[in-house]
């Protein structure tokens, strides 16, 4: 045992123990991002709780809602890589499993882009038969009878053929912008469209390439930090043109067709990607977070309660530096998706966790936790179910966002919108306790 954390009080932690505060605090970051999605709906609210523009240096409560979920998705990969490692699982084994999932965010990122941007047939249907689509196509198959098993495999081959039938079925009249191909003839209709790939997309490339780091490098916390300190610099790189001064670069001269090559797969990529966000800086965020969560993943060596504290405090305090330290080039915004604004925020959200480790692992305070703990179990449900809650009460005319009236309070606004919140939360806890979860 440690005497350190005996001296100071504080319980040693057992390794079987799972890390509450991790679950909490994703739980309280799908609250936020159900809260503030809401809350954009309300003209009148103030400007803390509304988004920056493009333009703006600086960031709001909004802004910090979805780097915090990349920081936490980046800390559960090594607690869940990390345990099938553990296991005796192959790193090249576990990829089919990573890509799979990659793909499905990504498929449900374009769905949900084209049903906001367009809402094609009567009422929005399309997007209401494609959210039913994904609950049947995306279960959790629980364990039990082989009957109740049997039903979720078939709800899943349903819920599949839906998908594609939906998107097969999609079409706008907008003949702008074709990106993924056109299925009719028709010169006035249009496929769908990638665009920014959707929240969901954005988290499946973040989550490509730190799941790729971390099988690759491990638990080394040095070389997850470098790699951490490389993806912000590609988003450098992309901003100024990674191949721009190749040609005056004489001693590549030998490499030319090669180099040639890759600049034409970066510019193909770069096409249907931002590659210095969604590669680049964005995915610095989950790396920062995966490199946080090794401290707390099985075979650290960091055990004791004290040490992950001060690691984890330290690291907060370096993020920052790296913040201050980008701040001069680009400056702090979210759209633009700067890296003093992804370390900003990864600071934030490790000094967030610290708090609640100290909380609820430390001091056993986990009562409270009991309101976010559904979205923290089935943070995928609780995303998804707000909208296509949303949605249903448009189509069958129910007036559910009455709270967002104009001639109410602002005050009355936002707490309708808070409402809504744990009101998706609580659903999620329901459909949870009756044995449906969603995961990709």
């Amino acid at each position: 045992m440690s005497g350190e954390d005996i001296s100071r009080g504080l319980p040693m932690p057992r390794p079987e123990d799972r890390i509450a505060s991790v679950d909490a605090l994703r739980g309280l970051v799908i609250l936020l991002m159900i809260f503030v999605n809401d809350v954009a709906g309300v003209r009148a609210a103030p400007s803390w709780l509304k988004h920056v523009s493009a333009n703006a240096d600086g960031m709001t409560l909004p802004d910090v809602v979805f780097p915090a979920f990349l920081f936490v998705m980046g800390m559960s990969i090594p607690l869940s890589l990390g345990r099938a490692l553990d296991a005796g699982r192959s790193r090249l084994s576990l990829l089919p499993k990573v890509l799979t999932r990659i793909l499905a965010l990504l498929l449900m990122g374009v769905l949900m882009v084209n049903m906001d941007r367009h809402n094609p047939g009567h009422r929005g249907l399309w997007g209401l038969l494609t959210y039913l689509a994904v609950f049947l196509a995306f279960p959790v198959v629980p364990p039990g009878p082989p009957l109740r098993r049997r039903t979720f495999q078939i709800w899943r081959v349903i819920g599949f053929i839906g998908l594609a039938v939906l998107a097969l079925a999609y079409r706008t009249a907008d003949g702008r912008h074709l990106v993924l191909g056109p299925l009719f003839d028709s010169s006035d209709t249009v496929w769908l469209r990638h665009s920014w790939w959707g929240i969901l997309g954005l988290i499946g490339w973040a989550y490509l390439v730190a799941s790729l780091v971390y099988l690759v490098l491990g638990r080394r916390r040095e070389w997850l930090l470098g790699a951490t300190g490389l993806l912000a610099m590609v988003y450098v790189a992309d901003r100024h043109g990674l191949f721009a001064r190749v040609d005056s670069r004489a001693w590549l001269a030998w490499a030319a067709p090669a180099i040639g090559l890759l600049e034409r797969l970066y510019g193909w990529v770069g096409s249907h990607v931002s590659i210095g966000q969604s590669f680049g800086s964005l995915a610095s965020i989950s790396v920062a977070g995966c490199c946080l969560g090794t401290i707390v993943s099985s075979g650290s060596e960091i055990r004791t309660h004290t040490e992950r504290l001060r690691w984890a405090l330290v690291y907060a305090v370096g993020l920052a530096v790296a913040a201050l330290l980008f701040d001069p080039l680009y400056g702090i915004n979210k759209i633009r998706a700067t890296p003093a604004w992804c370390f900003l925020c990864s600071s934030l959200t490790a000094l967030t966790w610290v708090a609640l480790y100290w909380i609820m692992d430390v001091r056993g305070g986990r009562t409270w936790s009991a309101i976010v703990r559904p979205a923290g179990a089935n943070p995928l449900m609780a995303y998804i179910l707000h909208p296509f809650v949303l949605m249903v009460a448009s189509f069958v005319g129910l007036p559910l966002t009455f709270y967002k009236r104009a001639d109410l309070p602002v005050a009355v606004n936002i707490l309708g919108c808070l409402t809504m919140a744990f009101a998706i939360v609580g659903l999620t806890g329901l459909i949870g306790r009756l044995g449906y979860r969603l995961k990709v």
